[in-house]
């Protein structure tokens, strides 16, 4: 993914900037390892906003749009470990938000990677 899909991404999203805190595109473009058949996840930030009017807004588009704040934990540290900054409002305010999700994943991550006999021995 270059610039040039990044400014077609952001001019795409233009009319959310003043509703959303960041839009990033993850997944398979975000670490560049895309192929012909692969889509475009884009995942909109949108704290303390209704999502169902996001979502409304933009289905229309050819996009794959995930709102961060519905995800799983699992999935959000996918966003936050790899994505590429489409738009922010306040990139400080952004990586400050992600960073109470980064916490939260440090104090579960084990418990998301339990094995089986694990769990058994736990709660057996």
């Amino acid at each position: 993914m270059d610039k040039t899909d990044i400014e077609r991404i952001r001019r795409d999203f233009e009319f959310l900037s003043d509703q959303v805190l960041a839009i990033v595109v993850y997944g398979s473009r975000a670490k560049d390892e895309e192929t012909e058949r692969s889509d475009i996840d884009v995942c909109i930030v949108a704290p303390n906003r209704d999502t169902s009017q996001i979502y409304k807004e933009t289905l229309p588009l050819i996009y794959d749009i995930k709102i961060f704040e519905l995800m799983p934990l699992y999935l959000k540290m996918k966003v936050i470990e790899n994505h590429k900054i489409v738009y922010t409002s306040d990139l400080l305010e952004f990586y400050e938000y992600l960073y109470f999700f980064r916490k939260l994943w440090k104090d579960q991550k084990h418990r998301q990677k339990i094995t089986k006999e694990e769990a058994l021995h736990i709660f057996g």
